[in-house]
């Protein structure tokens, strides 16, 4: 495995842009994450009222932006609930894209990033048109062809259960109008981009529908939450595809809603994460994703930094490995025992070595130093 990583560098993913260093989500992160080398940016995108795909991280727009503050939308401010959650706060699919623009970005984790903190309120909520039209002219400017990984945020919250402000259903299926604006923003070479979701269902239906109607051939990556089972509903929904929990709890017809696979009929309720990594989770994934997206902390053995069997039965049964997300922070570092943890520096090495095939970093500068010393290695 490792002398195929020598062979073809693991791709490093600006993780909602150079977020370590700038307010997420922006032009602004995004550019700094293409200049630093990364291979790919990820944008999360959410719907606007008018149908508009912007970037956040989640619809609940309180801690990414300024919309507490701006006293014409305190009105907005409602409780729903999001994959079953209740959240309190405003929400994108309650704002026209003319209102978003009147809204700055603001950096979440402004305590632990004071340096993300310093722009606060200076940086525009994007489009998905806007990132697009960014990734291209910087590619006129430099030669250098940079992809697109995008994630749909909570597809059956938005196409089933979701409610806007004044209590209409929300009623969008946000996979269908991304592989549309993709065409139609003329962005969907294979090579550039790949779309990711936490959710099952709108990635078969990309595979099997929406995409070979028009004619695209996208790589589907499924992220895979925690695979402890510690964050089950009705507390969480970390553990589960939540489209499988929704559907299993309205005791809808599985078999149907995922067509040619009795594997999600088959399993038991709720259907968590940790059967989506064993043989049989494998192979079906493999029917329509070109990867998985495991989270950080699922992938190694106790204390240490080797990796767990199924990243290798992943690969071989065709599948990319691209985990998320590697933070530098101190309190983000995996430990190696009660009182002491690896260094960032030495989690790339052995993720490097052990031939991950790429992986998601709010610091693509860092990690980009550490694969050229890995590259290096290989040559000695």
């Amino acid at each position: 495995m490792a002398a195929d990583a020598c062979v073809t560098a693991p791709l490093v993913i600006a993780h909602r842009g150079a977020s370590g260093h700038l307010p997420e989500h922006t032009l602004e992160a995004y550019m700094l994450a293409m200049r630093m080398g990364a291979d790919f940016i990820e944008p999360d995108l959410v719907p606007t009222k008018d149908g508009q795909l912007i970037s956040r991280h989640e619809n609940d727009l309180t801690h990414t932006t300024n919309v507490a503050v701006v006293p014409q939308f305190a009105d907005r401010k409602t409780t729903k609930r999001i994959d079953g959650i209740p959240i309190t706060g405003w929400f994108s699919e309650d704002f026209t894209l003319a209102e978003i623009k009147q809204l700055k970005a603001r950096e979440p984790l402004s305590a632990l990033r004071p340096q993300g903190a310093e722009h606060n309120d200076k940086f525009d909520i994007v489009t998905l048109a806007e990132i697009v039209g960014l990734v291209k002219q910087f590619e006129a400017d430099t030669g250098r062809k940079v992809g697109l990984y995008i994630e749909t945020k909570h597809p059956t919250y938005f196409r089933y259960e979701g409610k806007r402000i004044a209590g209409a259903p929300i009623a969008l299926d946000i996979s269908k109008m991304l592989v549309q604006q993709l065409q139609q923003l003329r962005f969907t070479e294979p090579s550039r981009v790949f779309i990711q979701s936490f959710e099952v269902q709108n990635l078969l239906e990309l595979k099997q529908q929406l995409m070979p109607a028009l004619k695209l051939k996208i790589p589907l990556i499924q992220l895979i939450g925690d695979t402890e089972k510690a964050y089950l509903p009705p507390q969480d929904s970390f553990s589960v595809p939540y489209d499988v929990f929704y559907h299993q709890q309205q005791s809808a017809d599985l078999a149907s809603i995922y067509k040619g696979s009795s594997f999600v009929a088959l399993e038991s309720k709720p259907l968590d994460y940790s059967v989506l990594l064993n043989d049989k989770g494998l192979n079906f994934i493999q029917n329509y994703a070109a990867g998985i997206g495991p989270w950080r902390s699922s992938i190694y053995q106790k204390h240490s930094l080797n990796l767990k069997p199924f990243v290798k039965a992943a690969q071989q049964q065709g599948l990319k490995v691209h985990p998320y997300t590697f933070r530098a922070e101190a309190n983000y570092l995996m430990p190696k025992d009660e009182k002491t943890t690896f260094s960032y520096n030495q989690e790339m090495q052995a993720l490097f070595k052990q031939g991950i095939d790429g992986l998601f970093t709010d610091y693509p500068d860092l990690a980009l130093e550490q694969r050229a010393l890995f590259q290096q290695s290989c040559k000695l």
